[in-house]
């Protein structure tokens, strides 16, 4: 298989991969799905499981069972979690939901609402644009894949773009890995898209980064560390009963060059999508 058909079938899946964490409370078929890869359905399954290790059908479940682990921190009932999250019946959700995690979702959300005892954050409240990007997406443990996803898009759009003034990073964890396989985090490497006359190509894929209001938390030093900051934010969330829209939280990282910079002068600003 020559290169360019290979990157080909990766851009298509990737495709299809960002159609369904922006549709998983929709009914998705293959035939759907299939088009929007460009793709025979009588084909199509077979490179989406090559490519990304899992079948459409286990891809989809897991995400709509994932997005449902910040809900849980919420006054919301469990009956509009499912719907939420595309199930049409508590008892298919609460089956799918103790299979993948472990735990009822009775359980898990008493679990969810415990504080842990952190200091109280509190965040700012801003409103923000929608900011186009370009990402890559890469799985496994995130102090790992996150390394290896940066690596390739600084390597895609070149290093001297990285340094403008103008351009913002940002990462998108898809998962918690409080609940979720380390082999199955989600990790979106992104950098503000600037410049046009780069195109996405293979695993780069563009999006937008929705705007609108959401709580501002500043995490001060070492990206390892970042785990602890998440859990004082979990417990502001509780306690606040907070409304928070159906998007991933995003990461903002002030440092331009935070391989020379000194751990504790990192700065990460984490943004929580809040509903009005």
């Amino acid at each position: 298989m020559s290169n360019s058909i290979k990157d080909d079938y990766v851009q298509s899946v990737c495709s299809v991969i960002l159609y369904i964490e922006q549709n998983y409370n929709s009914d998705l078929t293959l035939d759907e799905l299939s088009k929007v890869a460009s793709f025979s359905k009588y084909h199509f399954h077979r490179i989406f499981k090559s490519i990304v290790g899992e079948s459409i059908g286990e891809y989809i479940r897991r995400v709509r069972l994932q997005s449902t682990t910040l809900q849980f921190m919420t006054n919301q009932k469990i009956t509009q979690i499912a719907m939420n999250s595309g199930y049409k019946t508590n008892a298919s959700f609460s089956k799918a939901f103790k299979k993948h995690f472990g735990l009822t979702p009775k359980e898990f959300a008493k679990n969810a609402k415990l504080k842990r005892g952190n200091k109280m954050l509190e965040p700012k409240i801003v409103e923000l644009e929608d900011i186009e990007i370009l990402y890559v997406r890469k799985t496994g443990e995130y102090t790992k894949c996150s390394i290896e996803a940066w690596e390739t898009l600084i390597g895609f759009v070149g290093t001297e773009y990285f340094i403008r003034d103008d351009v913002m990073m940002f990462g998108i964890g898809h998962d918690n890995p409080h609940v979720t396989q380390s082999d199955k985090l989600r990790y979106d490497a992104c950098v503000s898209w600037l410049d046009k006359t780069i195109q996405p190509k293979g695993e780069i894929q563009s999006k937008i980064i929705d705007g609108g209001k959401y709580g501002m938390f500043l995490h001060k030093g070492d990206y390892k560390e970042l785990i602890n900051t998440y859990d004082g934010v979990s417990d502001w969330i509780v306690q606040s009963g907070a409304e928070l829209r159906d998007l991933p939280i995003v990461e903002k990282y002030l440092n331009k060059n935070p391989i020379t910079c000194n751990k504790e002068d990192l700065r990460t600003e984490i943004y929580i999508p809040l509903v009005y």
